[in-house]
């Protein structure tokens, strides 16, 4: 059996009771702009359904993530090799002790009835049903739910849902408010079922967005936006104001600049730092190979350095002034260098200047 059209022209609750009383089973797609969603029903009875990414394998994970405490190195391998058959999922859960039968049969009942209940809010789209023999890939097999409950329970969460919508939106974020007490129940012992506000009010810490919050927890949007209703009325949380939420978002993205632009510059400068020590290598070793080579072999000859230092020691104005003392007092040309200095005329500083630190002269 084939059966499609609009949403205004036949509304989904009326969809639902055809089905039921037909009793199909198959899978009824819905679409609406680029959202997709779709219910499985069996024998008249809804075993499955899916909006997008809220589906029950997704809200499945985040269960035993959140919930169970497990870990996603665990979980990956299980659900990456049962992508397609939820039904061999839900086995391999119960197998591998991840959790019990009726642990599987709550949290899915719970999942499939908010996800079927929210699809009954469309007022546009298009619909389509197609007959199967068997829904097993795509339906737990633990849940059954009547379409005459799922539609009775859309149709009270309706005006609620429109009211919610007008004060928490998905772009506020929520933080504890002042003075507010938290849950003393361990993540591993809260009862989603019976106190879901439990467990949203631990994942408010005034960062998280509501839009977040819905795709990363393992409660479907209706239940998030009821529990954050709850809590406000409790007042135990409080909306962080929007102009606050963009200053932080502000701050760590200038932050994120600034770190980048930090990481830059030190490359950039690590850089140069490298050319310039290449730079004074190559010097060094061209020195040192080229131009050392040809250099006066007399300038590491301590004796031929002294003889000319002697020499150019003579013409020096020192060497020239005590010629002419000696001349004055002694007589003579006054040349001889030792004569002069045993006069006291002359040192061998003034002579040979001094050493260096390898005993060079200059």
């Amino acid at each position: 059996m084939v059966l499609n059209g609009t949403l205004k022209e036949f509304i989904l609750a009326d969809v639902f009771n055809l089905l039921t009383q037909q009793r199909i089973t198959g899978r009824l797609d819905l679409a609406s702009g680029k959202r997709e969603a779709m219910i499985v029903f069996k024998e008249g009875f809804i075993v499955g359904g899916a909006d997008g990414e809220e589906s029950l394998a997704n809200k499945l994970f985040n269960y035993l993530i959140d919930i169970k405490r497990k870990t996603s190195e665990q979980l990956s391998p299980i659900f990456s090799a049962n992508t397609d058959d939820l039904s061999a999922l839900s086995s391999a859960l119960l197998e591998r002790n991840l959790l019990t039968a009726a642990e599987l049969k709550g949290f899915a009942g719970s999942c499939i009835e908010d996800i079927c209940c929210s699809l009954l809010t469309w007022n546009e789209g298009t619909y389509r049903f197609n007959s199967v023999g068997s829904v097993s890939t795509i339906a737990c097999g633990v849940v059954t739910i009547s379409a005459e409950n799922i539609i009775m329970e859309g149709m009270r969460r309706v005006d609620e849902w429109a009211r919610m919508r007008d004060y928490i939106t998905e772009d506020m974020v929520f933080a504890p408010a002042p003075n507010s007490v938290g849950s003393d129940i361990p993540p591993g012992e809260i009862d989603i079922a019976a106190a879901p506000e439990e467990y949203v009010f631990g994942l408010l810490d005034g960062n998280n967005t509501v839009k977040s919050i819905k795709k990363s927890c393992c409660l479907c949007e209706y239940k998030v936006y009821e529990s954050l209703n709850f809590l406000l009325q409790a007042q135990r949380i409080t909306a962080v104001q929007q102009h606050y939420s963009e200053s932080i978002r502000a701050a760590l993205a200038r932050k994120e600049a600034e770190v980048a632009s930090v990481l830059r510059t030190t490359h950039i400068g690590s850089l140069v730092a490298a050319g310039v020590a290449a730079a004074f290598v190559i010097f060094f070793v061209f020195c040192r190979l080229v131009l050392l080579p040809k250099l006066d072999p007399g300038t590491y000859d301590r004796a031929v350095v002294e003889q000319r230092l002697r020499s150019e020691a003579s013409q020096s104005d020192a060497v020239h002034g005590a010629s002419l003392l000696y001349r004055t007092v002694n007589g003579g040309d006054g040349k001889d260098e030792e004569a002069l200095k045993r006069a006291g005329l002359l040192t061998d500083r003034d002579l040979l200047g001094k050493a260096d630190i390898y005993g060079r002269i200059f």
